[in-house]
């Protein structure tokens, strides 16, 4: 007589996962041969949560990418489909980085963070 195959690990967790999440997820949950690298990948995009990892990897390279002077003046806010918002001090100062200082600066994220995570940058007075 075959015994009823125990429940492993990767089960429980799928099976835990599926009532949180929304249902494009949940069936991609129900297969437990999918590659768990695809499923995170699409819960991560559904979550938002990529575009919120992308932004804390920004803010902490930020004063790498522009230099001590210009990052006491700025300071990145919001990464949304690709186009980073930066909050600046004043308008002096958003002036020079709209200038000739915006193409080094997105030449500079784009080689660290990637041409597709990083497309423009929008310079904003913050007071």
């Amino acid at each position: 007589m075959k015994r009823p195959r125990k429940e492993g690990s990767v089960e429980r967790t799928l099976r835990a996962w599926r009532p949180t999440l929304p249902s494009e997820l949940a069936s991609l949950a129900t297969d437990a041969t999918q590659p768990a690298r695809q499923l995170v990948t699409a819960a991560l995009s559904q979550l938002k949560i990529g575009e919120q990892l992308d932004e804390a990897e920004i803010l902490a390279a930020w004063s790498e990418i522009v230099g001590p002077m210009l990052a006491k003046h700025s300071i990145p806010r919001a990464l949304r489909h690709g186009v980073l918002t930066v909050g600046v001090a004043n308008p002096a100062i958003q002036m020079e980085l709209r200038g000739l200082l915006k193409r080094d600066i997105l030449a500079r994220l784009q080689k660290r963070f990637g041409v597709r995570r990083v497309r423009d940058i929008n310079f904003r007075v913050s007071g």
